[in-house]
This record gives structure tokens, C-alpha cells and sequence, in this order.
């Protein structure tokens, strides 16, 4: 429990602090690695407390620093999917550490791509009054792509920080060994 709530605080500060806009047509889709944190903890203690370090910094996010609830609930769909489908995936891949997270992001990002197609025209709708052609015409150009690079560049970071972390923290290696 304590080491969700140091997770939680690291990935709030991660979303705060760092706000990176990666498409100049689509300003309002900003990277941050928050997500990699959350991975973190998806992937040593399961699905859902890295959905729950999705939802309490997306909480405190809203609380502190959002201009309304709707980049928020946006991020904890997103983040939440691939942080939920990648640790769900990494539990049942049997393969060696790096190639099993990296075939499990693969399966969390095509999971998070899909599920914000449809999310995206309600949200879009909603926050900018965006018709549905709009946000259709933005599909392949900006939200399919945003949210392909945003999970493959926090699954890296996660890799990045797990790989050292092995060392010291037990990484589950497999479903049969009571992961």
C-alpha cells in the first residue's frame, strides 16, 4: 500500500510538471510519463493497482491542476486500458523480461488505441463541441497516432526503470509462480 501511494504521488508530479504537446495540429494531446509509473506498479503488484495509481493521479490531477474534468477522465481511460491490458498481459506472456514487457505494452497500446476511437468522439464532443465529422477527420492524423506513441514511449520508459529495478525489487517472472 505504501509503495502504491509513493507511485501515486511520483506519477501526479510526472503528469504536473511535464507536459509535452507532440502533434502541432493537436495541441490539447500532451504527452506525459506518468503512465510509466503506473506501468510500474501494474506490472509488479497487477492490473489493478496500476489502474488504481491511474485513478488517484488523475484524482489529484483534476483536484490541483486540470481546467476541467474532461483531460483527466480522458487520461484515466487511456492510461488506465494500457496500464490495465499491459499488466494483464505481462502475467501471461512466458517470455524473458524485456520481450515480455515489450510484446505486453504491444497488446496495452493496440488496446488503447481502440478503446480511444470511440472514447474520443464523446470527449471531444463534449469539451470542445466537436462534431463528429471533426473528430473523425482527426483520427488518423492525430488521436491514433498520439496514443500509439504515448504508450510505446511510457512502455520504454517503464522498461527503462524496471530493468535496474529487477535487481532489487521482485518483478513477477511468471502466471505460474503466483503472479
Amino acid at each position: 500500500m505504501v509503495t502504491t501511494g509513493v507511485l501515486v504521488a511520483v506519477a501526479f508530479l510526472l503528469m504536473a510538471a511535464v507536459q509535452i504537446p507532440l502533434l502541432p495540429h493537436a495541441p490539447f494531446l500532451k504527452y506525459d510519463p506518468s503512465d510509466a509509473v503506473a506501468l510500474l506498479g501494474g506490472v509488479l503488484y497487477g492490473p489493478g493497482a496500476g489502474v488504481l495509481v491511474v485513478l488517484l493521479k488523475d484524482v489529484l490531477f483534476l483536484l490541483f491542476r486540470a481546467k476541467g474534468p474532461f483531460g483527466p477522465i480522458a487520461d484515466f481511460i487511456a492510461a488506465g486500458t494500457f496500464v490495465a491490458v499491459t499488466a494483464w498481459a505481462y502475467r501471461r506472456i512466458h517470455r524473458p523480461f524485456p520481450w515480455r514487457l515489450l510484446l505486453a505494452a504491444t497488446v496495452g497500446m493496440g488496446a488503447r488505441v481502440l478503446v480511444m476511437i470511440p472514447a474520443n468522439f464523446v470527449i471531444l464532443y463534449l469539451e470542445f463541441g466537436m462534431p463528429p465529422a471533426r473528430v473523425a477527420g482527426m483520427l488518423l492524423p492525430a488521436i491514433v497516432p498520439f496514443n500509439a506513441v504515448k504508450a510505446a514511449l511510457n512502455a520504454l520508459l517503464a522498461l527503462v526503470v524496471a530493468e535496474p529495478l529487477g535487481r532489487y525489487l521482485p518483478i513477477p517472472e511468471s502466471a505460474d509462480r503466483g503472479s
